[in-house]
C-alpha cells in the first residue's frame, strides 16, 4: 500500500505495512491499520498556510530604500511641481469638505475644487462658442452675455451688450481676519484682495430677468478650457495629450458656469478666449463713464 505524507515541502511517498510508521522530519507519524495518516488534516492545513504565506511574500512590493534627503528647496520647488504631486493635490482638494476647498478665515468663502468643476462640466457636455458666434447671438437677442469679471473692470471696458455679474469682489469688512487677508494679498501679489461674491447667482438671475432658461454666454478675461489635449489643425490634423492640461486650464468663467448650472441655469455657453480675444478680433466694446 502506498501512502502520501504531506509536508511544507510537498508530498513524500512511502511504502510500508498497515501497522508500520512513517518518518516525518524528526517525528514519527502513526498510521492505523488501514494505512491512513491520523494527522493528515492537520498537516494539510499547515501546507495551505505555508503556501499562502509564500504567495503573500511574493506579491508584496519590495521595500523601498530610504531616499536621501535633498533639502527644502528641492522638495518645495522641484518635487512638488511634478504632475504626480499636482494630481495628488487635486485629489486632496476633492476630498476636502466633500469636494470643497475652504478658507481658514471663513467657511462661507469655501468653493468647489477645480478638479471637481472640470469633471462635472465635462460630464454635462458644456459647449463653447467663439467670439464671432457669441457676437451674432447677442446682437440677434437670442442670448445674453454675462461678464463675470470684477465690477470695476466691467465699468472700464466690456463687450457690447454684456451685463455684469462679478464672481469675485473686493474684500469686505474691517475685522482682524479681513485685514490679515488684505495684508497677505499686498505682501504676495500686486492685486487687491478679493473674495467670492455671495451675491453672484442673485445678480446673474437679475441679469436674465429671472428666466434661467434664457441662453447665457459667460466670459472672463482669458476664457480657459476643459480640453486635456492640444489639437494641431491643417492637412495633418492631430491631437496630442498635454500633461500640463491634466484637468484642462481653469478660469473664472468656467467656475462661474458651474455655479450657474448648480443654481438651475439650463442653457449656458462658454465664450472661448474671453474678452482678450474679443478685443483682438475688434468686436464692439462699451464702457461706463
Amino acid at each position: 500500500m502506498e501512502m502520501q505524507q504531506l509536508s511544507s515541502f510537498g508530498a513524500v511517498s512511502s511504502r510500508g505495512c498497515p501497522c508500520g510508521s512513517v518518518l516525518k522530519g524528526a517525528n514519527r507519524v502513526q498510521v492505523n491499520a488501514a494505512g491512513v495518516d491520523r494527522d493528515g488534516k492537520r498537516v494539510a492545513r499547515r501546507v495551505v498556510r505555508v503556501a499562502a504565506e509564500v504567495e503573500e511574500q511574493a506579491a508584496a512590493p519590495p521595500a523601498e530604500k530610504p531616499g536621501k534627503y535633498k533639502g527644502w528647496f528641492f522638495n518645495t520647488f522641484v518635487a512638488n511641481q511634478t504632475m504626480e504631486a499636482k494630481l495628488a493635490k487635486f485629489q486632496g482638494d476633492v476630498k476636502a469638505r466633500n469636494g470643497y476647498v475652504g478658507s481658514w478665515f471663513e467657511d462661507s468663502f469655501k468653493y468647489t475644487a477645480w478638479v471637481q468643476v472640470h469633471r462635472v462640466l465635462t460630464e454635462r457636455g458644456l459647449q463653447d462658442c467663439d467670439c464671432k458666434e457669441a457676437y451674432e447671438r447677442i446682437e440677434s437677442g437670442n442670448a445674453i452675455a454675462i461678464d463675470i469679471r470684477q465690477a470695476d473692470e466691467y465699468v472700464r471696458l466690456h463687450a457690447k451688450g454684456a451685463r455684469s455679474a462679478p464672481l469675485f469682489r473686493l474684500i469686505q469688512g474691517n475685522d482682524l481676519k479681513d485685514n490679515l487677508r488684505r495684508l497677505g494679498y499686498a505682501l504676495i501679489t500686486d492685486f487687491k484682495g478679493t473674495e467670492r461674491n455671495p451675491d453672484f447667482v442673485a445678480t446673474a438671475v437679475e441679469a436674465v430677468n429671472g428666466d434661467k432658461s434664457k441662453q447665457v454666454i459667460v466670459y472672463c478675461s482669458i476664457g480657459g478650457t476643459l480640453q486635456t489635449f492640444v489639437e494641431r489643425k491643417g492637412p495633418k490634423a492631430k491631437k496630442f495629450n498635454d500633461p500640463e492640461r491634466l484637468f484642462g486650464r481653469q478660469s473664472r468663467s468656467l467656475k462661474a458656469i458651474y455655479e450657474l448650472q448648480e443654481a438651475g441655469f439650463t442653457n449656458v455657453l462658454h465664450m472661448k478666449g474671453g474678452l482678450n480675444e474679443w478685443m483682438h478680433l475688434d468686436f464692439p466694446l462699451e464702457a461706463i463713464e
